[in-house]
């Protein structure tokens, strides 16, 4: 193989194994029993399993699968040409700009970050068997981190005299909860203005719904 075509042999590969991880880890069928849509959806019409989980599923893996593909905006998809996201998404063709767009917005109007920030927390905390280590210890240690980052034109605003001017439109607060290996457990983000001390709370009340026992050591924490 030629030095020229690594680079997308290298994306497809990556992406290969970062699918894999996520049906080994019940990510992806998490994350579609969380979304709003397939409740909604199935209590106005009643179509085919396969008519509704399948595009819909199609569509998660096409934005988790971006960054593997070298895509960090969907607004990059007008200018993509790869197979490897087709490939991905089991298509024979990556979804177009206009169909990710109007999930996107499918997705804002019923407010699903809150319920895939939920499933998120709930994978990971899984994944990282946290309640099963922190059993075999009287003290588990956690770690509450907050980061505030700038957020330029050039980010939101994909071109233009205004996107293309590098002023800084705000900023945004992260803020993460680790174990004590290190291991993200839950990541939410805020208003540049929200101090650490009010995040704190936000991430204890996330994770009471789901685990109350590991929410009574953070508390105690």
């Amino acid at each position: 193989m030629s030095p020229a075509g690594e680079p997308d042999w290298q994306e497809g590969a990556g992406g290969l194994l970062l699918l894999a991880a996520a049906n080994a880890t019940a990510l992806l069928s998490q994350l579609e029993e969380a979304l709003p849509l397939k409740q909604q959806s199935s209590s106005v019409s009643h179509p085919s399993p396969q008519r509704l989980l399948r595009p819909q599923r199609s569509l998660l893996l096409t934005l988790f699968f971006l960054p593997a593909v070298g895509l960090h905006r969907f607004w990059d998809v007008r200018s993509y040409t790869g197979r490897e996201l087709a490939l991905l998404t089991g298509r024979p063709h990556p979804y177009s700009y206009r169909h990710i767009e109007r999930f996107l917005l499918r997705l804002a109007s019923v407010q699903a970050d809150q319920a895939l920030t939920k499933a998120l927390a709930r994978w990971t905390t899984t994944l990282w068997q946290v309640e099963t280590r922190s059993q075999e210890v009287s003290s588990p240690h956690f770690y509450i981190d907050g980061l505030s980052l700038a957020v330029y034109t050039k980010t939101l605003i994909p071109r233009g005299l205004i996107g293309n001017s590098g002023k800084m439109l705000g900023c945004r607060t992260l803020v993460l909860l680790h174990d004590d290996q290190g291991h993200p457990l839950l990541a939410t983000t805020h208003r540049g203005d929200l101090h650490l001390t009010n995040g704190i709370p936000q991430v204890l009340t996330r994770l009471m719904n789901r685990r109350p026992k590991l929410c009574t050591w953070l508390a105690w924490w």
